[in-house]
C-alpha cells in the first residue's frame, strides 16, 4: 500500500513538474500536452490559490515531496 502511494505522488509531482515546463512554451488551453498536465494538476494549484495567491509550482512540488517522504517514514 505504501509503495502505491509513494508511486502515486511521485507521479503527481511530474505531473506538476511537466505542466510548469510546459508553461514556459505555452499556455494555450487547446493544445493537447498542456491539457493532458493541466486537467490532473489543477486542484492542486486551485486548493493553494486560495490559501496562498502567490504559490508557485515549487511550493507544490515541496509538499509533494514531504508527503513522499512522510509516507516512506510511517509505512
Amino acid at each position: 500500500m505504501e509503495q502505491f502511494l509513494n508511486y502515486s505522488l511521485a507521479f503527481y509531482m511530474w505531473l506538476v513538474l511537466g505542466r510548469a515546463a510546459l508553461s514556459f512554451f505555452t499556455t494555450d488551453r487547446r493544445n493537447f500536452f498542456y491539457n493532458m498536465l493541466y486537467m490532473p494538476t489543477e486542484p492542486a494549484y486551485r486548493v493553494y490559490r486560495k490559501f496562498l495567491p502567490c504559490c508557485h509550482t515549487l511550493a507544490i512540488v515541496l509538499t509533494l515531496l514531504l508527503l513522499r517522504y512522510a509516507v516512506i517514514k510511517l509505512f
